[in-house]
């Protein structure tokens, strides 16, 4: 838990400020065991702080879209309804692969097949959001997977088969973007175009200042 700012924050925040636009982007966390956890970060414009969600769950556009749904209400200094929708999301079973579900507010999280809800004004227990847990067992798709959309508009067919050739050869791979979110989309897109395989060696899809030594 230490380490996480340096992950939500991999630049120097007084020399390099961040991108004018809300930023999305990712970290990984390895224990010894090889099991990895994920930081699912949400950087405002400006802003001296980062929302970071922790999971061991690889659901980028659910965590995503929590964090932007919490960033709106923080916004509005709705402290205690971003509050209570995240302690009944924590309290909640995961979902399987392809279920619904819209958490409300005050009442815990329902099952709905609904995809596009609005948020509920003030005071008002209507379903906040909704999800789509997303099958991980399956190769991703264009445009439902946010990362794979990112990579075929940032890099080039000739360079995507380079990466994917570096890939399966187990090389090191070394990526770089002027932007966080471009950055870590282009990884796990990367790391997603291998299934039914998978990549078991160091991923590291944000790289703080501190850890520059990984390449070498």
């Amino acid at each position: 838990m230490q380490m996480v700012p340096k992950f939500c924050f991999p630049f120097d925040v007084e020399r390099e400020p961040p991108s004018p636009a809300v930023q999305h982007f990712t970290f990984a966390l390895t224990d010894l065991a090889g099991n990895r956890r994920f930081g699912f970060c949400r950087l405002r414009a400006g802003a001296q702080s980062c929302l970071c969600i922790l999971s061991h769950l690889p659901w980028f556009e659910v965590f995503y879209k929590l964090l932007n749904t919490v960033g709106d209400l923080l916004a509005q200094d709705q402290v205690s309804e971003a509050e209570e929708l995240l302690l009944n999301l924590l309290q909640q079973p995961p979902p399987g692969p392809q279920v619904s579900r819209g958490p409300e507010l005050g009442g815990g999280v329902t099952i709905s097949g609904v995809h596009g809800i609005l948020p509920p004004a003030p005071g008002n227990s209507r379903l906040l959001s909704c999800f789509v847990a997303p099958d991980s067992g399956s190769l991703p798709s264009i445009p439902e997977n946010r990362n794979l959309t990112e990579l075929v508009v940032a890099v080039t067919d000739e360079n995507i088969v380079g990466l994917f050739a570096a890939l399966l050869a187990e090389r090191r791979v070394l990526l770089t973007a002027s932007k966080l979110s471009t950055l870590t989309s282009c990884v796990h897109a990367s790391c997603a175009l291998l299934y039914p395989m998978r990549w078991e060696h160091v991923l590291i899809p944000t790289l703080p200042p501190h850890l520059l030594d990984y390449c070498w």
